[in-house]
């Protein structure tokens, strides 16, 4: 602890020596270090993230706003340079499933579309042409 200590004096000692006074070092002021992560597909605010050391998937997860309607939370990747690992947050939700996994600085978190989606959209799209041509079909009747 004492070396995270050391190293965010320094920092904040950097910062006030080059001018950057107004600026913020995330976790200078909490003590608290921060990891970037990325989190991609259907969540309500994808993209990079800053979250606590340590955390796991759910904050990861939440930091991005928590998945939209259409997410496929039964088949969420978390992804490193050198592997992959899915977990079914859906089951977690039940409280039926595994642990919830760690993510590491520098991780992809992604958030899947449910598949039947498309067909509800096709669907949708047939009964308003169906309609549209039985509007026509009674006007010219």
């Amino acid at each position: 602890m004492k070396l995270l200590a050391g190293s965010v004096l320094l920092i904040a000692v950097v910062a006030a020596a080059s001018g950057l006074e107004g600026y913020t070092v995330p976790g200078l002021e909490t003590q608290e270090v921060l990891m970037s992560i990325h989190v991609w597909g259907e969540v309500r605010d994808p993209g990079t993230h800053l979250v606590p050391a340590g955390s796991d998937l759910i904050a990861g997860l939440s930091a991005a706003g928590g998945p939209t309607s259409v997410a496929n939370l039964g088949d969420v990747s978390i992804v490193y340079s050198d592997m992959e690992v899915e977990y079914d947050v859906s089951r977690f939700l039940e409280a039926e499933g595994e642990p919830v996994p760690e993510i590491m600085p520098g991780a992809t978190i992604y958030v899947p579309t449910r598949n039947y989606e498309w067909w509800k959209d096709a669907v949708d799209f047939s009964y308003k042409i169906i309609v549209a041509a039985n509007i026509i079909w009674i006007m010219f009747k």
